[in-house]
């Protein structure tokens, strides 16, 4: 099983900047519990044909909702966009 790891994409200023600390802390949890769910689903390195980055994907849980890529050759999921539906 490989460490998936997670980052913002640009960066956390872009991505969660302005938010209540709180919120932040959530997002961060999901973008962890992510990360576990791809050490899980995939084992060892994408087929060469493959670009290793996944289409953009979404997952919501209660009023937060979370977009990201799937980065396989680095082990990465990549969160691009939050929203939260306060």
């Amino acid at each position: 099983m490989t460490d998936w790891t997670w980052e913002y994409l640009p960066d956390a200023e872009h991505v969660v900047g302005g938010l209540d600390p709180a919120l932040r802390r959530d997002v961060e949890k999901l973008a962890a519990r992510l990360a576990d769910a791809a050490s899980v689903r995939y084992l060892g390195d994408p087929p060469s044909h493959e670009s290793g980055v996944s289409r953009l994907l979404d997952h919501a849980e209660g009023r937060l909702m979370i977009w990201y890529q799937e980065h396989r050759r680095q082990s990465t999921i990549l969160v691009v966009r939050i929203a939260h539906l306060g």
